[in-house]
C-alpha cells in the first residue's frame, strides 16, 4: 500500500470538509470526541489508528508532495480537497483491507506474541534453552510463557500444527505473496534475525513506510480470517483479546452507566464533576456505538429526517452549514442527528 494513495483515499472519504491534520490525528488514532464523530460520519473506520507512531514531519512531507503532484489543494480555510487527478488516483487504486477501528495497533501485540513463540520453538528444536528474546515487553513474555506451558513444545507435532495453521490462514486471508514474504521475514528463528523495515524496503524497492503499511494490512486480514474460526485453535489463543470489543473509553463508559440508569445529562455532569459539553461528547460517542440508542429523548423524528435530507442535498456534514438551515437546533442535537442511521430515528 502506497502512503500517497492511502492519504488520497482517506481524504476522498472526508469529502473536502477537513484539514490535513484531521487525517493525521485519525491515522494516529486520537480519541477525542470530534474524532470519534468524524470516524462515524465519514465512514473512515478502516484508517483509524493504523499508524499510531506516524510523525508530524513525515506526514507534512507527504502532504507537500501530494500538493506538488497536484493531487490535492488546500484552500484559504486550510481545508484539503482532492483534485480531479487525485480522485482518479483513488478510483483506480486497489481496494485496501485495513481494519484499524477494530485493532488500533493491537495487531502488533499479536505479531509480538507469535514471533516470540516461533523463536522459542526454533531454539528448543535445536536444544537451545537460553537465548535473547526478540520481544522484551513483560506482558508479551508472560503471555507466551503461559501459552507454551499448556503445550508439548518439545513434540515436533506441536510446531508442525502451528506452522500448518499459519500457512493455511495466510492462504485463506488472501494476502499477497509480497505480504507473505514481509510477514515471514519479520519473524525470528534460531540463528536468524528478522529483517528491518529498511532492509525490506530496499529489497522491494519501496519506502520503509509503504512496507509497514502493507504489513499492517496483512495482519488485519490475517486476524479477521482466524478470530472465532475453529480450524485455527492455536492462532485463536495467540490472538486472545487482540480485537477491540468495547470501543468506548473509560470515561465514556462511566457516563453510559449513569445514562442507562436514567440520569439526565445535567445530573451526570454534576455527579461526574464534568462540563456539560464533555457529557454531550460522551452521549454522541455512545450513540455512534449503539444502533439502538434512544435518539428520540433528544431530537424530534421530523427534525432528524429534515437534517439528514439537507445534509444529503448540500453534500456536507459540516455543522456550521447545517446550523444555518436549522437555527432552532443546538450543535449537540445536530451532532446527534448525524449519528442516526440514515433512515431516521425508529422510523419503521
Amino acid at each position: 500500500m502506497d502512503f500517497s494513495i492511502l492519504l488520497c483515499s482517506l481524504f476522498n472519504h472526508l469529502g473536502g470538509e477537513k484539514t490535513p491534520y484531521a487525517g493525521f490525528h485519525l491515522l494516529r488514532g486520537k480519541r477525542s470526541g470530534q474524532m470519534m464523530q468524524d470516524v462515524a460520519y465519514y465512514g473512515v473506520h478502516p484508517f483509524f489508528g493504523i499508524l499510531p507512531k506516524l510523525s508530524k514531519a513525515h506526514f507534512d512531507a507527504a502532504i507537500k508532495e501530494l500538493e506538488h503532484k497536484r493531487l490535492i489543494t488546500i484552500d484559504e480555510h486550510s481545508i484539503l480537497h482532492l483534485t480531479e487527478e487525485g480522485k482518479r488516483l483513488v478510483q483506480f487504486a486497489r481496494t485496501s483491507h485495513f481494519d484499524g477501528w477494530n485493532y488500533r495497533g493491537r495487531e502488533e501485540i499479536f505479531f509480538a506474541r507469535l514471533s516470540l513463540i516461533v523463536q522459542t520453538l526454533s531454539h528448543f528444536k535445536e536444544g537451545v534453552k537460553q537465548f535473547m528474546p526478540v520481544q522484551r515487553e513483560p506482558e508479551v513474555q508472560q503471555f507466551v510463557k503461559v501459552f507454551l506451558r499448556n503445550y508439548p513444545i518439545h513434540d515436533p507435532t506441536f510446531s508442525a500444527q502451528l506452522k500448518k495453521e499459519l500457512y493455511e490462514a495466510l492462504e485463506d486471508s488472501q494476502v499477497t505473496d509480497e505480504q507473505k514474504g514481509v510477514f515471514t521475514h519479520r519473524l525470528v528463528g534460531y540463528q536468524s534475525t528478522g529483517w528491518t523495515w529498511g532492509q525490506l524496503g530496499e529489497q522491494l524497492a519501496v519506502s520503509p513506510l509503504n512496507v509497514k503499511l502493507s504489513y499492517i494490512e496483512s495482519l488485519h486480514m490475517l486476524l479477521n480470517t482466524i478470530i472465532g474460526v475453529e480450524r485455527y485453535p492455536l492462532l485463536n489463543r495467540i490472538a486472545y483479546q487482540i480485537k477491540v470489543e468495547n470501543h468506548l473509553n473509560d470515561s465514556t463508559r462511566r457516563t453510559k452507566i449513569l445514562f442507562d440508569q436514567g440520569c439526565s445529562l445535567e445530573e451526570i455532569a454534576m455527579i461526574r464533576q464534568l462540563k456539560a459539553s464533555t457529557i454531550e461528547d460522551h452521549i454522541v460517542e455512545i450513540a455512534l456505538d449503539n444502533k439502538q440508542f434512544p435518539f428520540e429523548k433528544f431530537v424530534e423524528i421530523e427534525d432528524c429526517l429534515a437534517v439528514q435530507k439537507k445534509s444529503e442535498v448540500l453534500e456536507t456534514k459540516r455543522l456550521r452549514l447545517l446550523k444555518e438551515s436549522f437555527p432552532q437546533l443546538s450543535y449537540f442535537q445536530l451532532r446527534l442527528i448525524l449519528s442516526v442511521p440514515s433512515k431516521g430515528v425508529n422510523s419503521e
